[in-house]
């Protein structure tokens, strides 16, 4: 999915910037150490403008493909575990009828991408937000308050296999055309990726675990699927 036209100030931005092709046609553009696709760049600069964390927010962090919608789910079902307890309400789980994405969006993709400047009058008093933005490039607003991230990470080799596959299917629906596995494996090794590089993804959100444990949570995919019975 892409957006609109970009606006002059993000156009004028990215002509100044170093640029490469991605895995599939659209460019990437590096952007604070990080590489993020063109036609998501507007995006990323409105919620880093305009976002306003709240100490109370909780906000999940990915990298693309790393387990983002099953960790999506779990969240949403821990937090609203009380509202949706008994057998009635059970049968009216909005994630019975409603896409995890739906229910804990984005906020450089779902509410940044289409608006500068989104509603957010319409969430709960505690946000669940998800976002694939390395550390370094999140909303001061987020790094300055109290609210909490739960970062997940999952091993490469699984991570850009799922990547590429996700990318596979993406331009089939699009223009038939696929960047060879070999030549996406290369650019994903040289940090040529969404939001790569990769180690430095995630070993930002692993140092400030370190540092704030009691504001960044780390978890990796393989023992959460390992050991899913704690939650």
């Amino acid at each position: 999915m892409q957006s609109s036209q970009p606006s002059q100030a993000c156009t004028d931005l990215i002509s100044s910037l170093p640029s490469d092709k991605g895995w599939d046609n659209p460019s990437l553009i590096l952007y604070q150490g990080f590489w993020f696709p063109s036609w998501l760049f507007d995006g990323v600069l409105a919620c880093q403008k305009h976002f306003q964390a709240h100490n109370s927010d909780i906000i999940l962090v990915t990298s693309p493909k790393s387990g983002t919608t099953w960790l999506k789910a779990i969240l949403f079902a821990l937090l609203n575990r009380a509202k949706y307890s008994d057998p009635n309400s059970e049968r009216c789980h909005p994630l019975l009828t409603r896409n995890p994405h739906d229910l804990v969006p984005y906020l450089e993709f779902q509410l940044y991408l289409q608006q500068e400047d989104p509603d957010h009058a319409t969430f709960a008093s505690s946000r669940l937000l998800a976002t694939h933005l390395p550390y370094s490039s999140l909303p001061q607003s987020v790094r300055d308050s109290k609210c909490k991230l739960v970062y997940l990470c999952r091993n490469p080799k699984d991570n850009f296999i799922s990547l590429w596959h996700f990318t596979k299917k993406m331009m089939l629906k699009e223009n038939g055309g696929q960047t060879p596995l070999p030549e996406c494996l290369d650019k994903f090794c040289q940090g040529l990726s969404m939001y790569g590089p990769y180690w430095d993804h995630v070993l930002g959100y692993h140092k400030m675990s370190l540092e704030m444990p009691e504001k960044v949570f780390f978890m990796k995919y393989e023992e959460m699927k390992e050991d899913h019975v704690f939650m």
